[in-house]
């Protein structure tokens, strides 16, 4: 006869503790391998925990309701004879997904315990590797506590696809690329629609007097959104000459502080790592971000005609708190025909 102690085994994703909400057994009684014995809480969720060894239980070293941490004592087993395999819930998952007998296996951890190490081994090394731990810097932790903030923020994306016949013509034209187009074209469609460039601000909507935009810049630590301050009032060419001033700012790790704040509206540009349309989520405390993806020949219907011309898709994320979809809807449609008109474009300080 063998004694065993079994104690809280390392459940995962960070968790210390845990509390027991009921015993299954009591002191004495006979239990199988694998037996639930336990229901316990975490932070996480509430799971039952089955039983390591098939034998009799000595000892409950936890009461119902107590909080225990992990490598606490559990239980004491008394086993008979050579002992069952002993493993955590986690492997023995692993060993049943990767259909390896568990029971098999000679275990290399404290006591025998069969580890994720000898799982893996026994599989052929089928198995995903350990993760790795990656320092996360201060650019990361911001880009983080922004996105999240943004998912809390009840917001809609609509998509249209966008004719770039014209766009691509004129943007060539002035040795531009398309991107000083769209900023300058969206600065000038929030003139006429302006919730466009407003923020909610709690038990108000607050109206921007100047369309200031950032502008999505991917860089070595991350994406920033360095801004293009009053692009209604600025040309074509000086936004164009604004942009490549920040993006090559950002990507050296010079860009200054006061560059990365204060946008009303931003606009990014998923088109320049290939990626043909997106769902952008907002930039708090703007209301609205507009992407356009890669622009590629497409098969169009232009005046009761299938034609191919390049195109590309508009995704226009919008608070639902600030603005409603007929709102969007008809403010996008402008923003279609300027980029798709010739003489509106024309009309664009250059």
């Amino acid at each position: 006869m063998t004694l065993r102690e079994f104690v809280l085994p390392d459940l995962g994703e960070g968790l210390e503790e845990a509390e027991i909400v009921a015993w299954f057994v009591d002191e004495g009684d006979h239990v199988a391998l694998n037996q639930p014995i336990a229901e316990i809480e975490t932070a996480k969720a509430t799971v039952e925990m089955p039983s390591p060894y098939a034998g009799v239980i000595r000892r409950l070293h936890a009461a119902t309701g107590q909080t225990i941490r992990v490598g606490d004592p559990l239980v004491t087993f008394e086993t008979a004879g050579a002992p069952e395999v002993a493993a955590t819930p986690a492997d023995r998952k692993l060993a049943k997904d990767l259909g390896v007998d568990i029971s098999s296996l000679a275990g290399s951890g404290p006591g025998g315990r069969v580890t994720r190490e000898d799982v893996e081994r026994v599989a052929g090394g089928t198995a995903t590797p350990a993760a790795e731990a990656v320092p996360v810097d201060s650019v990361r932790r911001t880009i983080a506590w922004r996105l999240t903030e943004a998912a809390g923020i009840p917001q809609v994306t609509t998509f249209r696809t966008q004719d770039c016949l014209h766009l691509e013509a004129f943007r060539r034209e002035l040795g531009v690329s398309p991107l000083p187009v769209v900023v300058r074209a969206l600065a000038h469609v929030c003139a006429s629609h302006p919730t466009l460039n407003a923020e909610w601000a709690g038990d108000r909507i607050l109206m921007r007097r100047t369309v200031d935009v950032g502008i999505a810049t991917d860089t070595d630590r991350g994406l920033l959104v360095p801004v293009v301050r009053d692009a209604g009032s600025r040309g074509i060419g000086d936004i164009s000459r604004e942009i490549d001033r920040l993006a090559t700012a950002a990507r050296e790790g010079a860009i200054a502080p006061a560059d990365l704040t204060g946008a009303s509206i931003t606009v990014s540009n998923t088109g320049s790592y290939g990626s043909e349309f997106g769902t952008p989520l907002l930039n708090p405390p703007g209301a609205v971000t507009l992407a356009f993806g890669v622009i590629g020949s497409q098969a169009l219907v232009v005046d009761g005609d299938i034609v191919v011309r390049p195109a590309c898709t508009l995704s226009l994320t919008f608070d639902h708190r600030v603005l409603d979809g007929a709102t969007v809807g008809r403010a996008l449609t402008d923003l279609v025909a300027l980029l798709g008109t010739r003489e509106r474009l024309e009309a664009l300080p250059k």
